[in-house]
């Protein structure tokens, strides 16, 4: 993986100044004080992420693709980050699957 600290788009959303705040102090805490504020990052999250679904907009619009482009090829380069190596070279050899499926198509 590239990263292990990259966040997915849906993730930035559940992302708050208190939860942040919360999540680094939790090592710092005894065992049952370490469960108790687990849970409640977890029910905090919970929360904010009803609320954004709870209203009938599109939440995640922000993180959709343009009109245009192709959703499966923005879908594997998305989850692609999150991929070890051999996963990644296998969205690689899809990803160049669909440009050529795309240019047959085409022409």
């Amino acid at each position: 993986m590239e990263d292990n600290a990259t966040l997915t788009p849906y993730d930035e959303m559940l992302q708050t100044r208190d939860v942040q705040i919360l999540k680094s102090i939790v090592p710092f805490l005894d065992y049952g004080a370490q469960r108790q504020t687990a849970i409640l990052i977890q029910l905090m999250e919970f929360r904010r992420i009803a609320g954004l679904f709870s209203s009938r907009e599109n939440t995640l619009a922000a993180c959709s693709v343009p009109d245009g482009t192709d959703r499966r090829t923005a879908l594997l380069s998305a989850v692609r980050k999150y991929c070890t190596p051999g996963e990644q070279e296998t969205i690689d050899t899809l990803l160049n699957l669909f440009c050529i499926m795309d240019f047959e198509a085409n022409t």
